[in-house]
């Protein structure tokens, strides 16, 4: 699940980069691809973004043999579909103008603001707690990262890129081999006065979750800090230097959260 909405949200930002830069073309190709993941999420997990899906303990909703194949066979048309697509992006002199040497966040600044994720991969940073914090199955199939320095529009967008082509690579080695058996555990519920803490290597970057129980056990505190909350001060140094067309196009390299920086 986490994989398919990383897969989801990159097609869609890079539909909306290069519609930025009025190539409308690939923004209607990249959404195509978008949504027809988003339909597979409806038919086998019950709902497009897999909302309410992960429950303490496990899953609530499980995957058949067909639904597998269904999976697989999906990635193999993704592939052939997004590289066809990769190729007119890369080939395309007037976009490439566009996103090469705009928007630049340099690693010294990237490294000082504390950014994360594609943001932090585009701009020198190998942050991914997938690998720094893994979980399974991250500690066993581990997830090969893209590090690029140059940190402008164009990195972001290549990050992207590849961080598809690693999430179609790591759906399969999932789903070979994905075992039988429960899908969920019973929680018991925390003591009093206990407090946990995990991070998630989401989409945009890194998800930080802390929570506290209070005296009969319920939830007394929450906190959570959204990529967003730390990349959005980035996009400030980014746009120095650039064009005032450019604004839209650094913006959406970025694509972060209102309300994630609002938590």
């Amino acid at each position: 699940m986490l994989e398919r909405e990383r897969i989801a949200n990159h097609l869609g930002d890079l539909g909306g980069i290069c519609n930025d830069v009025a190539f409308a073309f690939l923004l209607y190709q990249f959404s195509i691809l978008k949504e027809r993941l988003l339909r597979t999420n409806l038919k086998l997990f019950g709902h497009r973004f897999m909302m309410d899906r992960i429950i303490p303990g496990g899953t609530s909703v499980d995957i058949s043999k067909e639904a597998k194949e269904e999976i697989l066979a999906e990635m193999d048309w993704l592939t052939n579909e997004f590289e066809r697509l990769v190729t007119i992006y890369d080939e395309n002199p007037s976009l490439e103008d566009r996103v090469r040497d705009a928007g630049i966040l340099t690693p010294e600044k990237a490294k000082e603001l504390g950014v994360v994720g594609f943001v932090a991969r585009a701009s020198g940073q190998n942050l991914d707690c997938r690998i720094q914090n893994p979980f399974p199955p991250y500690n066993i199939i581990v997830p090969k990262t893209t590090v690029l320095q140059s940190g402008d529009v164009h990195a972001r967008a290549w990050v992207r890129i590849e961080e598809i082509r690693e999430s179609i690579r790591i759906i399969r080695a999932i789903l070979y081999g994905l075992p039988d058996g429960e899908i969920a555990v019973k929680v018991n519920p925390p003591p009093p006065d206990k407090s946990g803490f995990a991070v998630v290597e989401g989409w945009r970057g890194e998800i930080v979750y802390w929570i506290q129980s209070g005296a009969k056990g319920e939830i007394n505190r929450c906190m959570v800090r959204d990529p967003s909350s730390v990349n959005w001060i980035a996009l400030e140094q980014a746009i120095h230097g650039n064009i005032v067309p450019d604004f839209p196009l650094c913006n959406k390299s970025f694509n972060q959260s209102y309300s994630g920086n609002d938590l």
